[in-house]
């Protein structure tokens, strides 16, 4: 591994974390002959970053989903400088030391996504350095852990991910084949609670509950945007989107009427949705299963717990989650916007937290996410969503040693489908680079046999075209 002082060839700007230690590392820095600035903000001509951000004493959930906001911001600051000419980029954060592996504090939990950053800035920029740092903090001064990150990033291997503990070797995070177990006996889910679907009208996780229902007939509660009306009778013999387009436009233009492109597509589009959300609940109900469909944003806390009132009325008690729902808006975090990343990333994760807030309540004995692989391994144009489903990741793994064994939780770390996100000219460039894509009954199926199959201790479960199953290990250097 080079030298630290041969990767940072002008100013290392270190990130205040509000504790002391910013100012600590640097002068440890400094003795090494590497320039190091305590920065409030990164500028542009840094030629490496240690955001120390995920260090900082977090008091509530959203403190802790803002220090992702900061570090993307960081990131975007000298993207194009690390792009060009390399450098360092270094995330550190505080949950347990073992990227949840072990537990980690319920607050700092949200701050997981910064793992996902590296990981995706270690892809777009192959001529620089990235490192994300777990460090625990329980029992350490400021100048331990001044001292503790110094080392890892002088001394310290070529891994991305790697956990610090006091007294412990370093560790460093491994996937490994998982094959579903046959001693296993069927698990029984509880059909007469009822299941709180996300992004479960359409797509590929519409798919999954349709292959769910299938094994086992149960009451879903699908929760999504679209608002469900009528279609007008003058698409009633229209089957493609082509068609549908051409029509409204007849329409429009014999009434006199203009439509841009973009609102033409928005109305086709919404037609698609009525009618696939409308195709899932009659496929639910012809299974066997009872279904019904609120329109309802989840990002909105208040709008999605007087909803969640109305279903418990309506239904019962809530008692399993199965969040799947999505965005995706792919650009290098150089070209990324501020708007963009907040749409990928909200739809995640502060779906998630209104969820899980407005079910504290509930028995659940459920808890179901619908991650990426791209959390687990990055992926170009997607820091936003890797970051996002990475906190997805983690958060599972904290609610699995919270709420214990009554409770299964699991995180679908999904590669590519062959279906919903991914469009005709994603799989082209899927099939190019030699990944194969997901299956819609294969990957269906795959979520129906980890659910009902798969070994509950293992809750980050990665989910591949070639079908591969792996849970995540802990390895110590």
């Amino acid at each position: 591994m080079k030298a630290l002082s041969s990767r940072v060839e002008g100013v290392l700007a270190i990130t205040d974390d509000e504790t002391g230690i910013a100012p600590l590392l640097a002068s440890k820095l400094k003795a090494y002959g590497i320039q190091s600035e305590v920065v409030g903000s990164v500028p542009k001509h840094a030629s490496g970053v240690v955001f120390l951000g995920g260090l900082r004493s977090l008091t509530t959930e959203s403190e802790a989903v803002a220090v992702n906001y900061e570090a993307f911001a960081a990131a975007k600051s000298v993207a194009q400088q690390l792009t060009d000419h390399g450098g360092l980029f270094v995330t550190v954060q505080n949950t347990g030391g073992s990227f949840g592996l072990r537990g980690m504090d319920l607050q700092q939990v949200w701050t997981s996504g910064l793992t996902g950053l590296a990981k995706t800035a270690a892809l777009e920029w192959p001529k620089a350095t990235i490192k994300a740092i777990d460090l625990e903090m329980a029992g350490l001064t400021k100048e331990q852990a001044a001292d503790a990150i110094a080392s890892e990033l002088i001394w310290g291997g070529p891994e991305v991910e790697v956990g610090l503990r006091m007294n412990e070797p370093r560790v460093t995070v491994q996937s490994e084949p998982s094959p579903l177990s046959q001693s296993i006996s069927k698990r029984v889910i509880h059909q007469k609670g009822v299941i709180v679907v996300t992004g479960g009208a359409r797509g590929v996780t519409a798919a999954a509950l349709q292959a769910l229902a299938e094994a086992v007939p149960l009451r879903f509660v699908l929760l999504g945007r679209t608002a469900l009306t009528e279609e007008p009778a003058i698409f009633k013999h229209a089957n493609t989107e082509a068609e549908l387009r051409q029509i409204l436009f007849d329409f429009y233009k014999a009434n006199g009427q203009k439509m841009t492109p973009r609102e033409l597509s928005k109305r086709v589009q919404e037609i698609i949705a009525n009618r696939e959300i409308k195709e899932t609940l009659h496929t639910l109900k012809q299974l066997g299963s009872h279904a019904s469909y609120y329109a309802v944003d989840i990002q909105d806390q208040q709008a999605l717990a007087h909803t969640l009132s109305e279903v418990r009325r309506e239904w019962g008690q809530i008692t399993g989650i199965i969040h799947g729902a999505g965005v995706l808006a792919d650009k290098r975090i150089a070209d990324k916007t501020s708007e963009s990343f907040d749409l990928v990333f909200r739809t995640k994760v502060e779906g998630l937290r209104n969820l899980l807030a407005a079910t504290q309540q509930d028995p659940l004995d459920m808890l179901v996410l619908f991650s990426s692989i791209a959390a687990r391994a990055g992926n170009i144009g997607q820091c936003d969503y890797a970051m996002a489903n990475e906190i997805l990741n983690k958060v599972a793994a904290a609610q699995a040693l919270q709420r214990g064994a009554g409770c299964l939780v699991k995180s679908f770390n999904w590669g590519a489908w062959d279906g919903g996100m991914v469009t005709p000219s994603l799989r082209t460039h899927f099939t190019e680079r030699g990944v194969n894509l997901i299956p819609i009954e294969q990957g269906a199926r795959a979520f129906v046999e980890e659910l009902l199959f798969g070994d509950r201790e293992q809750v980050e479960v990665v989910i591949t075209g070639d079908r591969v199953g792996q849970g995540l290990m802990g390895g110590q250097t």
